[in-house]
């Protein structure tokens, strides 16, 4: 099983707020990736379709919007520290801070980068979509935003945003006042992942261990929502019946991928 790990983590760099216009009732949401070295057309091609994914489940801004929004996302391959070793790194990078308006801070621009003597054998072995998901989620601020956006605070295990809540309320516990987060697994795990022994039992695909056939949860698009993003309706749209590709024991975390047996 492959243990994640953060290794420089890039700081969160607040852009200067573009001039205050009308709000807009709905401004969509849209990734651009800025495909770099090292990746085959095949390569591209999952990426493309992870920008997809996240197009078709995030739909745009919520609230005042006092900034006209674009997400960049850069990606690689690049020799790191060979094969087995840190598969990839991925996280914000420059974002929007629209705090005065809807309270929320944005990513506008985010990294990705896999370890080239590792990327061909996620590919074959059919990870790489599930990887590319997943991190590019941190990059839209899964767990890497929660703290800016007053949903956690570090070390205590409870995401209290609203959506979220109720979403895991609806589908776990109707008692509870938290999400679970996870603790375990060190740097560039606890603390940015739902605890793997939630309402799936490890199979969603945010947790920090994934093994086997992974999905996406409602309460994933619902933290979304907490974010400051429109979503679609996963009341409705039943996301978590579908599941992603599968996997086969990954740990996947916030910015970097290490080849690491788990700890119990």
């Amino acid at each position: 099983m492959l243990k994640g790990k953060f290794k420089n983590v890039l700081p969160v760099m607040m852009l200067g707020l573009a001039s205050a216009g009308a709000q807009a009732d709905i401004i969509g949401f849209d990734i651009t990736l800025d495909l770099g070295g090292g990746l085959s057309n095949s390569q591209k091609e999952v990426f493309n379709q992870a920008e997809l994914f996240w197009e078709s489940s995030i739909i745009g801004y919520e609230g005042d919007i006092r900034f006209d929004p674009s997400l960049t996302i850069s990606a690689d391959a690049a020799e790191n520290d060979g094969v087995g070793g840190v598969l990839g790194s991925a996280g914000p990078r420059y974002g929007y801070n629209n705090t005065p308006y809807n309270g929320k801070i944005y990513t506008s621009s985010g990294v990705m980068s896999f370890d080239s003597a590792d990327i061909d054998n996620l590919e074959s072995n059919g990870q790489l979509f599930d990887v590319i998901v997943h991190e590019m989620a941190h990059v839209l601020g899964f767990g890497t935003l929660w703290e800016a956006n007053g949903l956690y605070v570090k070390g205590s295990g409870q995401y209290t945003g609203e959506y979220a809540l109720a979403a895991y309320q609806a589908n776990s516990d109707p008692t509870a006042t938290y999400v679970p987060i996870e603790l375990e697994g060190g740097d560039g795990t606890a603390d940015g992942h739902w605890d793997e022994e939630w309402l799936l039992g490890g199979a969603e695909l945010m947790t920090g261990w994934i093994e086997g056939e992974t999905t996406l949860s409602d309460v994933t698009l619902a933290q979304f929502r907490d974010l400051g993003y429109l979503v679609v309706d996963y009341s409705e749209e039943l996301i978590n019946d579908v599941p992603a590709p599968m996997i086969g024991g990954l740990l996947l975390c916030m910015f970097a991928l290490r080849n690491k047996k788990k700890t119990i």
